[in-house]
């Protein structure tokens, strides 16, 4: 076998990998879509972040679960919500709810929040900004931070109430005269229970952003910023998890169109090398260097062509998978097994590879491509001729 049958075989491979990656690709967006993957992901994501992790108290992480669901009912996140409103959507809506979400309406969300977004509709969820309008000015030895603000939140409504406890001297310190005004806003208006980790989370992050020199709004501004930071880092963990779950689910989905197709690596290196009517038509159509990721009439003129080439997959080639050599009766069993086992191997093999993805295989496409045709450069005409004077 010389070397341009190698690179034609392994041109045929790489391109029957990228039609069945399409395939594979599109089936796991499908699913995405109706099943509501990504928004599921990045509501649970945050649920984890308020609450300080899978591994925090029962109590934080209900507390998160309803602080979460009053985030995703602001205005500026429910406008985000932009989902699909036909039946078969609807209907996978209502078979994926999760029973044990104490959610009582929609559960569908956004799959993209912005950290600007999150920022300011979670300091409104917990008041923060109203309750900075209630600091009474204090003087400067007993300056009044963010820092201070979140220290005391957790004590607001136990000790306002109660003018003998020590909460409530530790409030009077940072809010200065308690008026009934403010004890109203208190007690109706901030939210009732709050992840303990958040408010220890917020107060590391107040104290990170303080200033030395200017005033509480600012110092606000610049929190702000930080629980945007915040925000935007917890993402790209959660994204990096979402990512490899959906490597996961791919290598299933490509294992499964493997089977259904009936695609064995094996067979088809050895179809592609003992059969040139095939490979020369694989590596005519995949040498016209059409963007067939992008371009959908272009992938179904070449499935069309591939199935008129009797490309090497599909159930009816069953029959030459396992055709039997000439052997005796009883070791005849033992060379089924072990075709049965090739077999096995070989869509594990090519699912794994379709789960690679069609980016990952139109690049190494356009590689091999430049491969084969690459050869010396032709020498201009105007080089050897003799110069005219």
């Amino acid at each position: 076998m010389n070397l341009p049958v190698v690179v034609d075989i392994a041109l045929g491979l790489v391109f029957i990998y990228l039609i069945l990656s399409l395939l594979a690709s599109e089936i796991q967006e499908l699913l995405a879509t109706l099943l509501q993957w990504r928004a599921k992901h990045l509501r649970t994501s945050i649920e984890l972040l308020l609450s300080g992790g899978s591994e925090s108290e029962r109590s934080d992480i209900i507390n998160a679960i309803d602080l979460v669901q009053k985030l995703y009912n602001d205005p500026l996140i429910n406008t985000l919500n932009h989902q699909a409103k036909g039946k078969l959507e609807k209907h996978f809506r209502e078979i994926t709810k999760n029973p044990d979400k104490r959610l009582l309406d929609k559960q569908s969300g956004p799959s993209y929040l912005p950290s600007e977004t999150f920022a300011i509709t979670l300091l409104d969820a917990l008041k923060i900004p109203q309750l900075i309008n209630h600091v009474k000015h204090p003087s400067e030895e007993a300056k009044t931070n963010l820092h201070m603000i979140l220290a005391s939140y957790k004590e607001l409504k136990k000790g306002i109430n109660d003018p003998t406890s020590p909460s409530y001297t530790k409030i009077q310190e940072v809010y200065g005269d308690i008026d009934q005004k403010f004890r109203d806003f208190v007690n109706n208006e901030l939210p009732d229970e709050v992840p303990d980790s958040l408010i220890k989370s917020l107060g590391v992050i107040a104290e990170r952003s303080r200033i030395k020199i200017g005033d509480l709004t600012e110092e606000v501004n610049q929190f702000k910023n930080e629980v945007e930071t915040w925000f935007d880092r917890s993402m790209d963990r959660a994204s990096g998890v979402y990512k490899r779950n959906a490597k996961g689910v791919a290598i299933l989905i490509g294992i499964s169109v493997a089977f259904l197709t009936n695609t064995d690596t094996f067979h088809l290196v050895k179809r592609l090398s003992e059969d040139s009517v095939i490979r020369s038509t694989i590596t005519q159509s995949a040498s016209q260097r059409i963007d067939y990721i992008n371009d959908e009439a272009a992938r179904r003129g070449i499935e069309k062509l591939l199935g008129n080439a009797s490309i090497p997959i599909g159930w009816q080639n069953i029959n030459q998978q396992f055709e039997l050599l000439d052997t005796t009766k009883s070791n005849r069993v033992y060379i089924r097994i072990s075709q049965v086992f090739k077999l096995i191997c070989g869509w594990i093999v090519s699912g794994f590879a379709i789960a690679m993805g069609a980016p990952f295989w139109f690049d190494i496409l356009n590689k091999i491509i430049n491969v084969r045709n690459a050869g010396p450069k032709p020498v201009a005409y105007t080089k050897d001729q003799p110069s005219q004077k």
